[in-house]
């Protein structure tokens, strides 16, 4: 049985892939899926230089099948709108906010914390678009004072070294890890119950050891997650956590 070595995440523009190098594969082929996003699977000895256009030749069909994604995450949680929120609730980090909205003559909108998990949002708060923004700077910002420090304290726990995080609102991917050892973090497992954001996490953390989905590499991830077969199985319908509002693209 061969096993599919994953190179580094790369991008043609906006769309976001890793190659994976299969001995038994033998053409190049694009593989889609809401846990590990756009993966190309080319065989050995394939010229890589030719992956960017490939890529961008199919285009259309990756965008229909991200797009599919988006949607089902859409009408698959309980805020289910487009609809800028109210409360937002973040399940992977064990917090509630109410956000509330004043309008002020401003060029964007700015997103202030206040007491008891309130949040106001601040300025041209009729545009929705600059909205979410706000919302997205503002829990890029949660995620990196919750979620940072968590992968930090399971790598020390562990005995895990690796070289740096990244914090990114991807499509599909929850997590990634490169050859050089850069951890990716999606700003979207803020919204997933805790023991799955602890998954994602020894998932990665396992990559550092192992860049594979090898029997080698699901054992390490077995020694420090014993139900990690149901997590994964979680996993496959995780955007259904998600809110619309966050979900969306513009």
């Amino acid at each position: 049985m061969s096993i599919p070595i994953p190179g580094p995440e790369r991008a043609v523009g906006d769309l976001a892939y890793t190659v994976r190098v299969s001995r038994r594969a033998r053409y190049a082929r694009l593989r889609i899926s809401p846990h590990e996003g756009l993966t190309v699977v080319v065989p050995q000895g394939f010229d890589q230089r030719q992956v960017p256009g490939l890529v961008e030749s199919r285009r259309g069909w990756v965008e229909k099948v991200l797009g599919s994604f988006d949607q089902r995450r859409l009408t698959g949680v309980s805020d289910t709108g487009r609809e800028l929120p109210t409360r937002i609730e973040l399940s992977g980090i064990g917090e509630s906010w109410t956000v509330t909205y004043r309008s002020l003559e401003t060029k964007g909108v700015a997103a202030r914390e206040l007491a008891g998990e309130e949040l106001l949002l601040s300025g041209p708060v009729d545009d929705a678009g600059l909205c979410r923004l706000a919302l997205e700077s503002w829990l890029r910002r949660r995620a990196a004072m919750r979620l940072v420090p968590q992968l930090e304290r399971l790598a020390t726990t562990y005995g895990f070294t690796y070289g740096s995080v990244s914090l990114r609102k991807q499509r599909s991917r929850w997590g990634s890890c490169s050859t050089r050892g850069t951890l990716s973090l999606n700003l979207k497992l803020l919204f997933l119950p805790p023991l799955l954001v602890r998954y994602i996490m020894i998932h990665e953390l396992c990559h550092t050891r192992h860049m594979n989905h090898s029997r080698r590499f699901w054992a390490e991830v077995a020694k420090f997650d014993p139900d990690h077969a149901s997590h994964d199985r979680q996993m496959r319908h995780a955007w259904r956590f998600v809110p619309g509002w966050f979900a969306v693209r513009e």
